[in-house]
């Protein structure tokens, strides 16, 4: 009995323990220090129940057989529990990766420090990133290209081709929407074209009808808040000055009389440059010295002159509250070129007009003196007549008179 019990002792406080050290530092963390442990222990477990049926004989099977069927069934299960389940827990994450779920599950637990443990973490990994990436092409595919991706490493090449493609997809997206902007300028300038060509032709015959109608559709069309058009006046070659003809502010009318001379204020300023002149940052009273319209304070003034033939034909002041588009501005120089050809024409038609009227005045008056000449005329031949007919009887009288004292004196 002594002797089993030190055996035991010796088995179970000595070789255990150093075969379980040994496999530790030869195995750490590894499987196959579990898989050591698990056969170890039962092998030395056997060994101590096969000497005791040494020492007491072969009856001591009945209840030696028993335990160690136990001690490998305690066997069996340490060998599922820490060997074959991490193993099957790989398979499935292995198997959900190949049905293209990536999400990690809730219910996963931490797993050991070995080769199974890395290997699944490392499929664990893979998942998150493969999800992340999931999440992000989705993104993209929605266009949200503001999601942030983080690279799963510095060689996450996958990560950096969608990044890269993120990033080329944005500008695309950008140059898209530029274009598009510009298409809508380009479509807006082309029908403001075509809108005030179609009005000024239209107008053709009164230069104060035409300024009204088109200062008023401009204002509106550019979204202005107030405008005016200034109209050239030669009638005297020595001050040729601008007059207002057409004024908007506020969508209301204003009837001013207001003219400026070249060179004098911002419209004369700018019939003298011949170019353009914008202004921002206006002072408070500034639009009421300097500019033509007044009453308000605007925050930006843009005067843009009309010209043909080197010529300025008229001056277009606007004002707004807001910055004028650069696009605005370059429609505005379009049209008016076309204003300048609007008036030019207008004015020929006007002076034609007025020679004409004077033509027929003159051959009104001509007409009238001739009458005139006619009467007068017909008026002195009958005088002749008479005055002939009175020669002719003084002649009669006469030679009756002479016959007659011829008879006296014979």
């Amino acid at each position: 009995m002594n002797s089993v019990l030190l055996f035991a002792l010796i088995i179970i406080f000595g070789v255990i323990p150093f075969g379980i050290v040994f496999l530790r530092v030869i195995y750490k963390k590894t499987i196959v220090f579990k898989i050591g442990v698990v056969i170890f222990l039962p092998a030395m477990f056997c060994t101590i129940v096969a000497y005791i049926v040494g020492y007491y004989g072969l009856l001591s099977l009945v209840w030696a057989v028993p335990l160690c069927f136990a001690a490998l069934m305690i066997s069996n299960l340490a060998t599922k529990r820490f060997i074959q389940r991490p193993i099957v827990r790989l398979r499935e994450k292995i198997d959900e990766m190949g049905r293209g779920v990536f999400a990690a599950s809730k219910s996963e637990s931490k797993h050991k420090q070995d080769e199974i443990g890395d290997i699944y973490r490392s499929f664990k990994n893979l998942a998150v990133n493969l999800h992340n990436t999931a999440i992000f092409a989705d993104a993209i595919a929605h266009n949200n290209f503001e999601h942030e991706y983080t690279l799963a490493s510095e060689d996450d090449e996958l990560g950096k081709a969608l990044t890269n493609m993120r990033d080329e997809l944005k500008k695309a997206k950008a140059a898209e929407k530029q274009q598009t902007i510009e298409q809508e300028k380009e479509a807006w300038t082309a029908n403001g074209i075509a809108i005030f060509n179609d009005l000024l032709r239209q107008e053709t015959s009164n230069l104060e009808a035409m300024s009204q109608k088109f200062i008023s559709k401009l204002t509106d069309y550019i979204g202005v808040v107030q405008g005016g058009v200034f109209i050239i006046n030669e009638d005297d070659a020595e001050h040729i000055k601008y007059e207002l003809k057409g004024a908007v502010a506020y969508s209301r009318a204003k009837h001013m009389e207001k003219d400026f001379e070249i060179g004098i204020g911002l419209v004369g300023q700018c019939a003298y440059e011949r170019a353009p002149i914008y202004l921002n940052e206006i002072p408070d009273n500034y639009m009421e010295i300097t500019s033509g319209l007044g009453e308000s304070n605007p925050n930006y003034v843009l005067l843009m002159p009309a010209i043909m033939n080197d010529k300025v034909y008229a001056v277009i002041e606007l004002a707004s509250f807001g910055k004028i588009d650069e696009y605005k501005i370059n429609f505005l120089t379009k049209i008016s070129d076309a204003l300048s050809s609007t008036i030019s024409m207008l004015k020929i038609n006007s002076s034609t007009a007025k020679l004409l009227e004077e033509s027929k005045d003159k051959a009104d008056m001509l007409a009238e003196q001739s009458e005139v000449l006619k009467q007068s005329y017909e008026e002195l031949r009958a005088t002749q007549e008479d005055l002939a007919r009175k020669e002719a009887m003084l002649r009669e009288l006469e030679e009756r008179y002479n016959i007659h004292l011829e008879d006296a004196e014979a």
